[in-house]
């Protein structure tokens, strides 16, 4: 039986474009399927350019994992594994570095600024204190955390200068400005606005700082008081705040002393109630309350 036009254009092989137009539309078909694959390329590798990605080690290996496995034959030139080799490698030597060299580079950055440096806890995550802030250190995240009350400040690389920045730049940022005469003002008015509104002289601090971050707002915002006027009072701030009152003006003011009640058994361990009241070298305990007492010689007494 002679085969029918049909079957014979099936059975032979695919020939090869002949006219100017075929040769054009094979071009465009393989160019188009290059161009999407570099477009799938370049969104693989997208989470890679971001600078915040490389201060998580930890994230940062799981992400290079991922854009492997995204990208694998994408590309026939060895390009995106190339590049991929070499963020490993970075990421394999930055680990080496920071176990090696992490705790003699901190001590010697320590020393050359005059700093005190104090191991807390050697088991992971390392913490360490650098008058008047905690450092917390997890090794396989390559990141650490400036600490003041318990609270995390600032986060940055696991690397002595970084360490060293952030704690200046937490110092900054928390001991701006600070006059304890006008805080120690604005805590009693404060403490006075909290009691009109209660009925308790032992008020929780967990509801005072609204009334204190209302007392510290700028005149801008007393003139128009609207979210961009208003400038927000952390609880890390207050117990800097007291820990700066305490070594200045003391606790004590115009026959005012002001009093903080110390929080026991489960109220201490509930993060949004009390506080981790602290000095420099981090000796402190948990406070619940805050009250002002009445003291039976008024004026001139300023002792802490």
């Amino acid at each position: 039986m002679p085969e029918t036009q049909d079957q014979t254009a099936s059975d032979s092989p695919s020939r090869a474009p002949e006219t100017s137009a075929e040769r054009v539309n094979a071009a465009q078909a393989e160019w188009k399927q290059a161009a999407k694959n570099l477009n799938g390329l370049a969104s693989a590798f997208g989470p890679l350019a971001k600078e915040d990605l490389y201060r998580d080690l930890k994230k940062l290996k799981s992400t290079l994992d991922k854009v492997a496995e995204k990208t694998h034959g994408l590309v026939p030139d060895g390009s995106a594994e190339a590049l991929l080799k070499q963020l490993r490698g970075d990421l394999g030597q930055r680990r080496k570095n920071m176990q090696e060299r992490l705790a003699a580079d901190l001590q010697e950055a320590c020393r050359e600024s005059g700093l005190e440096l104090k191991v807390l806890r050697r088991e992971q995550p390392v913490e360490i204190r650098i008058p008047p802030f905690a450092v917390r250190i997890d090794r396989d995240k390559g990141q650490a955390q400036v600490l003041f009350a318990r609270l995390v400040i600032l986060e940055c690389e696991a690397q002595a200068q970084a360490i060293l920045r952030a704690r200046e730049q937490a110092l900054a940022n928390l001991g701006h400005g600070f006059d304890g005469e006008v805080f120690f003002v604005a805590c009693f008015k404060a403490w006075k606005a909290a009691c009109a509104a209660g009925s308790s002289e032992r008020v929780e601090i967990s509801d005072y700082l609204a009334y204190l971050a209302l007392q510290l707002q700028s005149k801008a915002f007393r003139l128009e008081p609207v979210q961009k006027n208003f400038k927000g009072y952390t609880r890390a701030r207050f117990a800097f705040d007291l820990m700066q009152l305490r070594a200045g003006v003391g606790l004590r003011r115009d026959g005012w002393r002001m009093n903080l009640g110390v929080a026991t058994g489960t109220t201490a361990s509930k993060k949004n109630r009390a506080i981790f009241i602290e000095d420099e070298y981090g000796e402190g305990e948990f406070k619940l309350t805050i009250f002002f007492t009445k003291e039976a010689s008024p004026g001139g007494d300023n002792h802490r």
